[in-house]
């Protein structure tokens, strides 16, 4: 079938299922292809969240994903951006270097087209030549969606087409990384950046590799004194508390136990910034996209300390600044 057959089918099998009621209407979706009845069955989703994840169970026939993120009242086109999961995350944190995606990756068992007005465009497909797993569209007219088609079936062998979205507005209203074209931070922006960061911690680089699948450079820290860092909300090891404190240099203060081996973590920036391995101590600041970790600011320590020393006697910050 070729693939303006496809996209007609699927209009006719989504009036159906609009008449029916809608399916999914969340940050996240998971659901299992076993539940499909018919082979090339159509599920519509809909994604009304900046991020989530999408979690397909033995994928059979489709899902046709409708993101409809919360914009600003004056807005109405949105980035959409996807990564496909071929292998598990390392852990946020971790002390041993050989948690550094040492798992195999397997073939993502689906291909992803975007909707388009009149025929859909394709955005990944395992075979497709490009070994990114990171792919970005727009919305068209305020609206997007992505027609997800499973892969034949191979016997009972598992398997899964997980993929993690987050969609933003076109509009930068503040310092975002993705835009910043690898400039270094004002002082405004470091202060916004560490108040709001999911990773604050001093550290040192001690690694760097370019991640072709990711187009990042992956920067491998050891981290000397952690401020905050949030717990993923999926991360097996998280506790009843949504961050963890860390009092003293690599120690994790949890209040019930502590481990003093060194801390690492991975994070990412953009390949074009040409990161790599530098001298000295860094404040790292970073927010989780994606599932990584990713750079919103670096200053050097003692430049920081000499920020944040002026920030907080002036009264001004937006939170303490701790250095």
């Amino acid at each position: 079938m070729d693939i303006q057959t496809i996209f007609w089918t699927l209009v006719l099998v989504l009036t159906k299922f609009a008449e029916a009621g809608s399916i999914g209407d969340q940050c996240d979706w998971s659901g299992s292809g076993l539940s499909v009845t018919a082979e090339r069955g159509v599920t519509p989703v809909y994604l009304r969240c900046r991020e989530g994840t999408v979690s397909w169970l033995y994928p059979r026939g489709a899902l046709r994903l409708l993101f409809r993120p919360p914009l600003p009242a004056d807005e109405k086109d949105f980035r959409v951006c996807i990564r496909v999961i071929r292998r598990p995350d390392p852990p946020d944190l971790f002390h041993s270097l050989q948690l550094n995606d040492t798992d195999v990756a397997e073939r993502f068992p689906a291909r992803i087209f975007v909707e388009g007005a009149k025929r859909l465009i394709p955005l990944y497909a395992p075979d497709d030549g490009d070994p990114r797993e990171l792919r970005c569209f727009r919305s068209r007219r305020g609206r997007a969606a992505l027609y997800v088609e499973a892969e034949p079936e191979e016997g009972t062998k598992r398997r899964l087409a997980m993929f993690k979205y987050e969609a933003r507005s076109l509009v930068r209203r503040h310092y975002d990384p993705a835009t910043a074209e690898c400039r270094p931070c004002s002082e405004s922006e470091l202060e916004l950046a560490f108040c709001t960061s999911d990773l604050v911690s001093k550290g040192i680089i001690v690694g760097s590799e370019q991640r072709e699948d990711l187009d990042t450079t992956q920067l491998t820290l050891r981290l000397t004194n952690l401020i905050r860092a949030t717990a993923a909300a999926t991360d097996p090891s998280e506790e009843e508390n949504q961050y963890f404190r860390y009092e003293i240099d690599n120690t994790i203060g949890t209040g019930r136990r502590r481990h003093p081996r060194s801390l690492h973590a991975h994070v990412h920036i953009a390949s074009r910034c040409e990161a790599g391995a530098g001298s000295g101590e860094f404040l790292i600041m970073a927010r989780r996209a994606l599932g990584r970790y990713h750079l919103v600011c670096a200053p050097r320590a003692h430049e920081w300390k000499e920020l944040a020393k002026r920030r907080n006697a002036e009264g001004t910050a937006h939170c303490l600044l701790q250095h």
